[in-house]
């Protein structure tokens, strides 16, 4: 009888320590999206940071914004149109820098939340840093402004 109860309750123990672990896992960093023309785009992941009362985690590889951007597909937008970036609620704070086709780095003034993309032509990567309690993440997107 008590292999049976074993057997009967081994896959259920295992299926609430991996949700367990997947719930803390993903508490770790932030997950963002924007928003263009009521679209939503998934960021590309950078590095994070993570800490808390019993664990502590570090994603630092070496991180180059332009590079990462190859994994987002480019998005083409007008000039002067408007970019919601949404992170999860947790986040206390975003700073966005924008990187250009020249290397050059900018940190970007947010209207809520919101992007004005710029005036002129060109290729820009941006960079997402969002801090909440426990940690920091940074997140990539970029853009072509016809």
């Amino acid at each position: 009888m008590s292999r049976f109860l074993l057997l009967f309750l081994t896959p259920f123990m295992l299926v609430g320590c991996s949700q367990l672990a997947g719930n803390t896992a993903s508490s770790m960093y932030l997950e963002g999206k924007v928003i263009v023309d009521n679209e939503e785009y998934n960021l590309i992941q950078g590095f994070y940071t993570y800490k808390d009362e019993a664990v502590e985690s570090k994603k630092l590889d070496h991180f180059y914004p332009v590079e990462v951007a190859d994994q987002f597909d480019t998005l083409t937008v007008e000039k002067n149109s408007e970019i919601e970036i949404v992170l999860e609620n947790k986040t206390t704070s975003i700073t966005v820098y924008q990187w250009n086709e020249d290397g050059l780095v900018e940190e970007v003034q947010l209207d809520e939340n919101v992007l004005t993309v710029p005036s002129e032509e060109g290729y820009y990567v941006y960079e997402v840093v969002g801090k909440w309690k426990n940690g920091e993440t940074t997140l990539v997107f970029d853009i072509d402004v016809n």
